[in-house]
């Protein structure tokens, strides 16, 4: 099944503008973040969210709390957590961060504290919280760092774009 997703002439340019070697940036730990990531990565968030049967086989559903927010920068009060799900077969929560260009440290130490957060606001009696970051590129330090963990795992995506002279 494929999905195509139509950008504006604005879209379009925020994700192409200045796109060369300037989008590095330091952030506020002097950790360069590559900023055109975050773009991408935006797109990325919502066509997970508006694909998110599908991509999950429907073992996963987008979270909505009683005053009906839903599960997608699910506001939080240490931040908003990227996508918030509800695991179908066990009730489990299941915290969804992308990875975003940002340091492996910064990303486990994030998705634990949303974690956290998730059982001490948001899980009942004996309901249980797991954790999944999406990401680019396999990173070493985060394999290294998510082995002292049992319940975060590492998914991997790509995107593909391809312009044909001929359907």
């Amino acid at each position: 099944m494929h999905t195509l997703a139509e950008f504006t002439e604005e879209q379009f340019r925020s994700v192409i503008k200045g796109s060369g070697p300037e989008i590095e940036t330091l952030d506020n730990e002097g950790e360069v973040e590559d900023s055109s990531e975050f773009v991408l990565e935006k797109y990325l968030e919502d066509f997970i969210v508006s694909n998110f049967a599908t991509i999950f086989k429907g073992r996963l559903k987008v979270f909505e709390d009683s005053d009906g927010n839903d599960g997608q920068q699910y506001a939080t009060d240490i931040g908003p957590i990227d996508i918030l799900a509800v695991e179908d077969q066990s009730d489990a929560f299941v915290v969804i961060e992308l990875k975003k260009g940002r340091p492996s440290d910064k990303v486990v130490g994030q998705i634990l504290r949303y974690m956290g957060w998730v059982k001490m606001n948001l899980c009942s009696d004996g309901q249980t919280v797991k954790g999944l970051i999406i990401c680019r590129d396999h990173d070493p330090k985060l394999t290294y760092a998510l082995e002292m963990t049992n319940n975060i795992n590492v998914r991997y995506y790509s995107v593909a774009f391809k312009l044909r002279e001929n359907p």
